[in-house]
């Protein structure tokens, strides 16, 4: 990718970011309930709290401002580095992301790496099978998974290998107060890792890899390259794997960020300690601060996922990045 497209894109990137965070901050001063009233009856643990109480929260948390003037402190807090403090603990924000988004980041990359090994090898075989049996088999199983729900595919996971077989940890880390291990950590990380990379997403990886393959293993480059004798496993990866690789890679960015998205709701159901369950508190306590910085770095996360499936697909496809024809759009 040269520099141009590159400058191009981050400036684009810049500007959905901004165009973002309006909207988030606009949708929850729009939201119904007080938070200062949120924060004040969860500290009380839910019993009522004067009104006078309320209004002097309230002027503490800056809440009685206008909303531009709310607006303009918070934007100038995030491009000082500062997310701003909860509602509710009363910590820095980007403490408490900086807590939660290291485990959402493990989890996504784990199911990334399982989806996109289990879809690059079910698709090269789909695409190169003569067998039509097995072309339809694995294309039934593709169109199950892809319309099976998420939070459906992580409940049944959590059903069989938990409950009744007892294989792995139904959720958390590790034993409740105990700091986890390596151990601990990887044994609760195999479910909610499954759910997430063969979840809908992954239907479309295996058709794009199989499209890609049964288009490139007819090339006259890849006729040649049998006719010179060049060895099998050579030919599968270098002259047709790569290649076709092509429009999978294009779609990368997408996906992760897809993942990334489910991610969430996969959190919630094993009890994964990311940012899904500090978006869901958050939201819970109407900690907007929180949920601000859950967003905003959400976007930023999302937007690097869809810059790096473009670098990815201009290695594998110069001609993408230059825009001549023939490219695979990104």
């Amino acid at each position: 990718m040269t520099a141009r497209p590159l400058v191009r894109r981050l400036v684009s990137a810049v500007l959905v970011a901004a165009g973002l965070s309006v909207f988030c901050f606009l949708a929850l001063d729009l939201a119904p309930g007080d938070p200062a009233r949120a924060v004040l009856e969860a500290r009380s643990g839910g019993r009522p709290v004067p009104e006078e109480l309320v209004a002097a929260r309230r002027a503490e948390m800056g809440l009685d401002a206008p909303l531009p003037v709310r607006y303009a402190d918070w934007l100038g807090g995030v491009l000082r580095g500062d997310l701003g403090a909860s509602y509710l603990h009363g910590r820095p924000v980007a403490a408490e992301i900086g807590a939660a988004l290291p485990w959402t980041l493990l989890l996504t990359a784990a199911a990334t790496v399982l989806g996109l090994v289990g879809a690059v090898a079910v698709g090269l075989v789909a695409g190169s099978t003569r067998s039509a049996a097995l072309r339809r088999g694995i294309e039934l199983a593709v169109f199950v998974l892809g319309g099976t729900p998420g939070f459906v595919g992580a409940l049944l996971l959590l059903y069989v290998f938990s409950v009744r077989l007892g294989w792995f940890p139904s959720g958390g880390l590790g034993r409740p107060g105990a700091p986890p291990t390596a151990a601990a950590v990887a044994s609760s990380l195999v479910l909610p890792a499954a759910a997430l990379a063969f979840g809908h997403h992954f239907g479309v990886y295996v058709r794009l890899v199989q499209t890609g393959v049964a288009r490139v293993r007819g090339s006259p480059h890849v006729v040649a390259a049998r006719a010179r004798g060049v060895a099998p496993w050579t030919v599968a990866v270098r002259h047709v794997l790569r290649p076709g690789l092509v429009p999978f890679a294009a779609r990368f960015g997408v996906g992760t960020a897809q993942a990334l998205a489910g991610a969430y709701a996969i959190e919630v159901v094993f009890a994964w300690p990311g940012m899904g369950r500090l978006a869901l508190d958050a939201a819970r306590a109407q900690d907007y601060p929180v949920l601000l910085g859950v967003v905003l770095v959400t976007g930023a996360v999302v937007i690097a996922a869809n810059l790096a499936g473009e670098a990815a697909t201009a290695r594998l496809d110069p001609r993408a990045a230059a825009g001549r024809p023939g490219a695979v759009p990104g």
